[in-house]
């Protein structure tokens, strides 16, 4: 039975261990409050890849995003792809990672 927590006010999927999901969010609401439980512990990376005769597929999530700080463009990105069933794609090849439209290369001497 998939479960309902919340992280940073937004919907996780999964389930209690016991319950035997590939995906284990845990976590529990005040006695007597009525809310919805908060997560408090369970799976935070994810990783599912495929290796294909044109180099390995992978996908990967942080569940809890990566950053602690709430003012950080961080702090809930990947919780809230999480949440719609969304992954992201790692690049692999050359042409994967020069095609990032976030790539950024330093050059470090010394």
């Amino acid at each position: 039975m998939a479960r309902v927590q919340h992280y940073a006010g937004i919907s996780l999927p999964g389930c209690t261990e016991g319950e035997g999901c590939f995906d284990r969010v845990e976590g529990a609401a005040p006695p007597g409050s009525g809310a919805s439980a908060d997560a408090s512990n369970g799976s935070s990376f994810i990783m599912a890849t495929e290796l294909t005769p044109n180099g390995p597929r992978t996908r990967t999530i942080l569940t809890y995003s990566e950053s602690a700080n709430p003012a950080s463009p961080h702090y809930s990105d990947q919780t809230a792809l999480f949440s719609r069933g969304q992954w992201v794609t790692e690049r692999f090849t050359k042409a994967e990672i020069n095609a990032d439209p976030q790539l950024q290369t330093t050059t470090l001497y010394g």
